[in-house]
């Protein structure tokens, strides 16, 4: 379809679903909604205004999470933060549903924040079957059911600092911005035990959510015996369903090389990133993990976001091309771990 055509469509839609809200009263949020049916990088970024919402001491918090992102919020049921899920984003008929079934059990809804990322589909669908008194986003909607608080948020911050900045200028409270994924006790614990008996390790993750963000077997060898080389530690590679095979097939191979033994979820992968001396990864939600826990992260980009760079204190980024294979050599990759663990200096 023509991007205008698209457009026209948008715009349509912000008209049938628009609404006339109440005026802006932060001190009257005692119900609130967040949409993010997206993935596990946005899920972590609006951690920010879950901690604004929860200083508040709302009496009803629920999160719209996708089922990719669900695990993100595992940890907030235990604090009284309801977690609702729908498929994806775009499953537009699930979106609705909801929308109308909270308003339904939980009538009017003071506030709610389309974390979507963009003015889109989803939000506008959303937004219009709920009917919140109020409604925030740093996106760029038409409508007026939205609080207007003129200049948008910037675009060249990494996202959780723009929901820092949006929730401080509207009033709801002043927090860090920051990536989080909090764990869960048992998968910390059971993580902890692992890792403390086998000391000092580089995570090194080798895929990401597209194929040109991911690392073949031939490149991964290179690569890890590169780092083992330069940092004289052992590698722990997490990975998702689709990557086992690799990954037990590397650790086979390369005596350095380890998997967890059991099941490697995201909450688990979480866990390896916080333990670990240093992380490498391609540009995903493995990078943000690192941000959360401020572990030393050597990041591969083939289009360099200021949303979405490493947040922790020592961070390198190897910038490759069409994709992450293509710029990153052992070479490249020596040095980068040689600044953001400086010890392995000591080794060569």
């Amino acid at each position: 379809m023509p991007r205008w055509n698209k457009a026209l469509g948008r715009r349509l839609l912000e008209r049938w679903y628009d609404y006339t809200p109440d005026s802006w009263q932060p001190d009257t949020v005692r119900k609130a909604v967040i949409l993010c049916p997206k993935s596990v990088g946005d899920g972590m970024a609006i951690y920010p205004i879950i901690r604004a919402l929860q200083a508040r001491h709302v009496d009803w918090l629920c999160v719209v999470a996708s089922h990719r992102n669900a695990p993100v919020f595992e940890t907030l049921k235990s604090e009284g933060v309801e977690v609702q899920t729908v498929p994806r984003d775009r499953d537009y008929k699930a979106v609705k549903t909801l929308a109308r079934n909270l308003r339904k059990r939980h009538g009017s809804i003071d506030l709610c924040v389309d974390a979507t990322g963009h003015a889109t589909s989803p939000g506008i669908y959303f937004v219009g079957k709920l009917k919140a008194r109020m409604n925030l986003t740093y996106s760029a909607y038409n409508m007026q059911a939205f609080a207007d608080f003129g200049q948008p948020i910037t675009y060249d911050t990494p996202l959780p600092t723009r929901w820092s900045k949006l929730i401080e200028k509207v009033g709801l409270g002043s927090v860090e911005g920051r990536f989080e994924l909090p764990i869960p006790a048992n998968i910390d614990q059971e993580v902890h035990q692992w890792a403390s008996e086998l000391g000092p390790y580089v995570l090194f993750n080798l895929d990401g959510g597209a194929d040109y963000r991911c690392i073949s077997m031939a490149k991964a060898k290179a690569l890890m015996d590169t780092v083992h080389k330069t940092t004289g530690l052992p590698q722990v590679i997490p990975y998702a369903p689709s990557g086992e095979q690799k990954a037990v097939q590397l650790a086979k191979q390369f005596p350095f090389v380890h998997t967890f033994p059991g099941p490697c979820s995201l909450l688990v992968s979480a866990a390896l990133v916080k333990y670990a001396a240093a992380v490498f990864s391609p540009d995903t939600s493995i990078v943000h993990i690192a941000s959360a826990y401020n572990r030393p992260t050597v990041g591969v980009y083939t289009v360099i976001d200021s949303a979405w760079q490493p947040q922790a204190t020592l961070h390198e980024i190897i910038h490759s091309t069409d994709h992450v294979e293509q710029g990153l050599t052992p070479e490249r990759l020596a040095n980068a771990f040689k600044r953001v663990y400086p010890s392995s200096a000591e080794i060569l």
